[in-house]
Parts: C-alpha cells; structure tokens; sequence
C-alpha cells in the first residue's frame, strides 16, 4: 500500500481554521515577545539562573496552545507508544523527518508522556528560522540550536551551545533529525541518486542520514558528561502527509492520525568511536525503514502501530493534566486579547516594540543571534568570578560582602553559574551597551 497520499486540497472551514490558527499563533509570540520577554530580559544580566528558568518556564507553557489546537481545534489523534522520555535527565532525541511540521506534531508527543517535557526539550532546526519576528527571538532566548546545514559552519556552534547546555546545570533533551531536511520529492530524488552512487540500499520511507552532525554532538554531549539517553523516535502519518508549513497555516490542512514510537537506548550501549557511532546510525535507519514499511503495508488502517511490543498501550495522558492544560491555554488566550487592546489603544507601547525588535536585531548584528549573546555573557560571568582574588584585604568592605553572596548563591554552588546579583552583573549591562 505505502504511505498515504498528500494532502493538497482544502474546505473552506480548514482554511479558516487555518487562519485562525496562524492568526492566534503570531500574536501571542510577538506580543509575548512585548510584554513578557523583554520585561524578563534584565534577568539575563542579574541572575542567569532566573533568566533561564523564566524563559523555559513561559515559552513550555505556550507550546500548550499548539498543542492544543492541534488535539481539540484540528481533531488530530497522536498515538504514542514505546518508552517514556524521562525529563530529569540530558538525552538526545533523534527523529525520522517525514514532513516539515513533524517537531510540530513532537510537541503532542511529549504533552502526552510528561507536560513537563516541553519546557525542557531543544531542536536542532534551520537558521533561517531565527529571524522570524516573535517565535524567531522566542526560540534564539531558549538557546535553539541553528543549523546552517554545513557541518564546517556548524561545528563550533554546536559545540558552543552544547557546553552552555552543560554549564547550565540544567537537563535537556536535544531534539536532532539527523537527515537534515524533510522528505520531499526533491530530498527523495537526492538521497536516491546518492544511494545509488554509494551501491546504498534504496529507501521508500526515510532518507539516508547525514551522519557527521549526530557523530559530533554524541561526542561533544559525552565530552561534557551530558547525555543519559538517546530516544530513536519513529514517525508515521497514518491517513494523510501534509508536507509544508504553508499547507498548514494557509490552506488549513492537518493530518487526523499520527503515530510515533519511541526506543530508550541506553548511552553506554551506544559505541564511542566516530566511525563506530557513524555505523550504528546507519544501521538503525535501515531498521526505521523496516518499521514504517510494516507498518504502511499492514492492509487494515485501523490496527496499525510502530510499536515492536504487540502488547504495548499507547501513553495517555490523565484528565487532571488536560484541565491545567486547558487553563494555561485559557490564560494564554486572554493574555493574547488583553495585549492586542493595550497595544492597539496606547500608541506609545509601539516604542515597547521597537525597543524588542532593535534589542535582537542588535544581538544578531553585534553576536550573530541571541543565543550566542548568552553565550558571551555566560562565559564572561565566570572569567570574572572563578579566578577569585588572592587576598580579601584588597576589596573594600563592600566588595567583600557582594563577593560572598556570589559564592553562597545556590546557582553559583551548586550549578557552576555566577550569581550577577551585584556589581558584575551591572558591569555586564554597561559593557553590552557601550558598543
């Protein structure tokens, strides 16, 4: 049978449901770029920790909305089955990447095992992501990782954002589609002219991974001591393929069946050596292929399932954890109304936006993004607090006093990140501007 065909054309109500959607989506991240992240932004210069933990908290609890639009507004079904994604623990999750919107349909995935999971979880996604207005400043706050699809351009900053992850103290799952764009017909017709030219295997249901990005950031996560698990999620969209983004915000098309299994490997049963790892990526596509062809194949619809355990239930999520869910989206509703009249009936809150867009456009210009901002001010935090002086005498009482809540701050002690609580933070506010 194979896979399901594309979805192309649209009723009147899906395209306004479309709108609709799309219409919600980009008010709420620009004006939540407005007044809840630029508010929060003189955290990132005071206390990182804070910083962090706010941004986190705010951009999971907006995943919500999308997540619920999808399950209640589109009437989509996520089926998930295999091992939980634990949320306490730094893992990496690889992903076959069928369409452009599969980390959209993810978020489902993970609201369903454990809501905490979307404050907590990472992507590897296209740059050119970053500069969209609202969800581009969104996304470079909780330090994305943005891939200009060329290794040698992407290396170091892996490496940089992976080691500020680390640094962090705190735990999150890297979200990776190690074949590096979506199965398209053009992608298709690449990776089977380079089969063909490596005496390759043909593939119908994925594409050959690129292996040198999966390689360096399993090496560079065991570098730091920051990776417990990686998760091999299998997708698989059992009634109909909507390819693009603009096939879903436009034209209103959604999928109503999406499956996705998950595997948990342990990282020790995971090889060390590049070309071991490089290997064992390869072979663990080949068994995806495997997968989602029983899968496709399997001449009853309704009975399908990626799961290798014909016993296996697929996770639920309790009613307790919809209401709150619901609430939040509720709350994010309203927010998105009261902004819209605040916005539009006092002029001078335009000068609020402007302040925001100048504000990224700046770190992008002077940093190459927001991330990397947070990066430098990171790394720079700790140049100035480690190397502690050799003599006390030689501060001033006062000095004495802000230097001791440095090093009794939880997040100093126990995370490894200064506390900017005092007059290094303000000296890092005065540096960024002094341009």
């Amino acid at each position: 049978m194979g896979e399901p065909p594309r979805l192309r054309s649209t009723t009147t109500k899906d395209r306004v449901r479309g709108y609709i959607f799309c219409g919600l989506v980009l008010f709420s991240v620009i004006l939540g770029s407005f007044y809840i992240l630029t508010p929060c932004l003189i955290f990132m210069f005071l206390h990182e920790g804070i910083w962090k933990h706010l941004v986190d908290k705010v951009i999971g609890s907006w995943l919500l909305v999308p997540v619920s639009f999808i399950e209640y507004f589109y009437g989509t079904r996520v089926t998930v089955t295999g091992e939980k994604i634990t949320p306490n623990e730094p893992a990496l999750i690889i992903m076959n990447h069928r369409t452009c919107l599969d980390w959209l349909f993810f978020w489902n995935v993970l609201y369903q095992m454990d809501p905490w999971l979307l404050t907590t979880e990472k992507i590897c996604l296209k740059k050119a992501l970053k500069f969209l207005p609202g969800a581009g400043w969104a996304m470079c706050c909780a330090a994305f990782i943005f891939l200009e699809r060329s290794f040698k351009n992407d290396v170091h900053h892996i490496s940089e954002v992976i080691r500020y992850y680390a640094n962090s103290g705190r735990k999150y799952q890297l979200l990776l589609f190690p074949e590096g764009t979506d199965k398209c017909p053009r992608s298709s017709e690449k990776s089977r002219l380079y089969a063909e030219k490596h005496g390759l295997r043909q593939y119908s249901y994925v594409l050959h991974p690129r292996t040198s990005g999966f390689v360096h950031i399993v090496s560079e996560m065991r570098k730091r001591n920051y990776i417990k698990y990686i998760y091999d999620v299998t997708v698989a969209y059992n009634d109909a393929i909507v390819q693009t983004e603009i096939e879903f915000f436009r034209d209103g098309a959604c999928p109503k069946d999406v499956h996705c299994n998950i595997e948990k490997i342990p990282i020790e049963d995971v090889p060390e050596s590049r070309e071991e790892l490089n290997n064992w990526l390869k072979k663990l596509w080949e068994k995806k292929e495997e997968q989602l062809d029983k899968f496709y194949n399997n001449l009853d619809s309704a009975s399908r399932s990626l799961s290798k355990d014909s016993n296996s239930k697929a996770v639920q999520t309790t009613t307790c954890i919809r209401v709150l869910s619901l609430l939040v989206v509720t709350l994010w509703m309203l927010f998105t109304a009261e902004a819209v009249y605040i916005f539009l009936s006092h002029p001078s809150h335009i000068l609020l936006g402007m302040f925001t867009a100048s504000f990224f456009i700046l770190t992008q210009y002077r940093y190459g993004g927001m991330e990397y901002f947070m990066i430098d001010l990171a790394n720079k935090g700790k140049e100035a607090i480690s190397p502690r002086l050799d003599s006390v005498s030689e501060l001033s009482r006062s000095d004495s006093v802000l230097l001791s809540i440095c090093e009794v701050c939880p997040s100093f002690t126990d995370m490894n990140i200064p506390c900017f609580s005092c007059r290094h933070g303000l000296n890092k506010l005065s540096a960024f501007f002094n341009l």
